[in-house]
């Protein structure tokens, strides 16, 4: 890696606003391949996460990358031990109880948003997750907007904000399971959405609520598979 060209890079976007445009996407950039490296146990549980030498690793800058690990310091993936930032790994039980928490949540907030999510939202969610199907690709970053833009619209519509703010928040807790790392789960994370919108565009509470449930039941025992693997 050439250093002064990430000296280049850190000086070029050291006045990039991270809230939005180009700033943004190279933050996320950054979170997903720390992501990763905590994943894939290249950084365990412990180990010091070193701002300087994890922008030469992965090429990237140093600005998104410190917003990135504040990111992770808020999802509690990193914490701060004698003001340096280290790894937390999350256990299992955590990710267990973080899915059930979600599943008696969401699946509320499913119930009362169906019937009430507009058909134009949900006509464009429909194409877009049949788009996902036929291009197969479980590393596409569409996936994941998809995901937050569908549990999104039920939070918006469910007309309980205070029980949105919780699901927002115990989302975070799962988010580092993405499909990239469960790529045996793009099609039927797919069909799932698609079924979840259908009960929604019915206004069929209960079905959108027991969909809900088996999309995160599915969720939890994939992560289950996955570890044990």
């Amino acid at each position: 890696m050439n250093t002064s060209k990430v000296a280049d890079e850190t000086s070029a976007d050291s006045d990039i606003d991270d809230s939005g445009g180009l700033g943004k996407g190279l933050a996320n950039q950054a979170y997903e391949a720390l992501v990763d490296l905590i994943f894939s146990r290249e950084l365990q549980q412990g180990d010091l996460v070193q701002e300087r030498m994890l922008a030469l690793q992965l090429g990237i800058s140093r600005t998104p990358l410190r917003a990135a690990m504040h990111r992770l310091e808020g999802e509690r993936i990193l914490e701060r031990r004698g003001g340096r930032l280290v790894v937390r790994q999350v256990t299992l039980q955590e990710i267990m109880e973080a899915l059930h928490v979600r599943r008696l949540l969401e699946s509320e907030a499913a119930a009362k948003a169906a019937g009430k999510v507009p058909k134009p939202l949900l006509d464009g969610l429909r194409r877009r997750i049949q788009t996902l199907l036929e291009l197969d690709d479980p590393a596409s970053p569409e996936h994941q907007a998809l995901d937050a833009d569908l549990h999104g619209a039920v939070i918006e519509w469910c007309g309980n904000q205070m029980l949105g703010e919780m699901i927002d928040e115990v989302r975070r807790k799962t988010r580092m399971f993405s499909l990239k790392r469960l790529n045996n789960r793009l099609a039927p994370v797919c069909l799932e959405h698609l079924a979840m919108v259908d009960a929604l565009e019915r206004g069929d509470g209960p079905a959108a609520a027991a969909e809900t449930a088996r999309h995160i039941d599915n969720i939890r025992q994939s992560i289950i598979d996955k570890l044990a693997g």
